[in-house]
């Protein structure tokens, strides 16, 4: 769900903005973070090569238990500060887990839209500019690619069409998507699932409320596979509890 009163608030330990109005085609890009300082720097490398201009990073950190995350992430900000038209670093004051820590950075977003990452992941440098070309003139609720699988395992995402059937049957898209941000508010935002899902529960969400995504065939977006992540360590564990869960929260329509 999106943030309540009571959430406790992130801290924000570094931000930077450009003077003057907020770019008409601004994308706010969220990136979420737990212990991936071996990663990240090459996840924000990725967001300073894009193409698309006015850009509005937002970096949530969930309590990383790393001691060197922000001595890590604050000289790399410093120095890469002006790519951007606003940088903001935000840390949670305890773990609360991905759905929480997105929901974070959407309503601290300056965009309209909202491109969604985890840390350990990148992107090509025309990811965002085709994404948001295709969000806008779609005129979809959220726009996702084909995904280049990389790391302990290397091939093709299994991303396609929109499909509510087959969506049913089994999430087949990442969470690595353009989001309208009305759209996110809509759907009540991300909800936390325990032992993950979190991103299948949110594409259903679409499904329950008539909503259908635009897909662009075409690999943008490059997502690690490694054993530390959460859908290695508890999701794939969990996997059966996990489908009555969505069966649950999602039931498919009476015939």
């Amino acid at each position: 769900m999106t943030l309540n009163p009571w959430d406790p608030p992130a801290e924000c330990v570094f931000q930077h903005k450009k003077k003057g109005r907020v770019p008409a085609d601004l994308i706010s890009i969220c990136v979420t973070n737990y212990n991936y300082t071996q990663f990240i720097l090459e996840c924000l490398n990725s967001l300073v090569d894009q193409t698309h201009d006015a850009l509005d990073l937002i970096i949530v950190d969930d309590a990383s238990t790393d001691p060197e995350t922000q001595a890590t992430l604050l000289p790399w900000l410093e120095e890469h500060k002006d790519r951007f038209y606003r940088v903001s670093f935000l840390v949670n004051p305890y773990n609360q887990g991905p759905s929480f820590s997105r929901n974070v950075a959407f309503e601290y977003a300056l965009g309209e839209s909202v491109f969604i990452m985890d840390a350990d992941n990148s992107l090509y440098p025309t990811a965002l500019a085709k994404h948001y070309d295709a969000l806008t003139r779609g005129k979809f609720p959220a726009v996702y690619c084909q995904l280049e699988e990389f790391g302990d395992r290397t091939g093709i995402g299994r991303a396609d069409m929109w499909d509510t059937a087959l969506m049913r049957k089994a999430n087949y898209i990442d969470v690595m998507a353009l989001v309208r941000r009305d759209v996110w508010q809509r759907l009540g935002g991300f909800s936390h699932i325990e032992d993950g899902w979190e991103d299948y529960d949110f594409w259903m969400k679409f499904i329950d409320n008539g909503l259908e995504p635009g897909y662009l065939p075409e690999i943008l977006c490059r997502y690690r596979v490694h054993d530390s992540s959460r859908t290695a360590r508890e999701a794939l564990i969990a996997h059966e509890r996990l489908e009555l869960i969505m069966a649950f929260r999602h039931p498919a329509p009476k015939a």
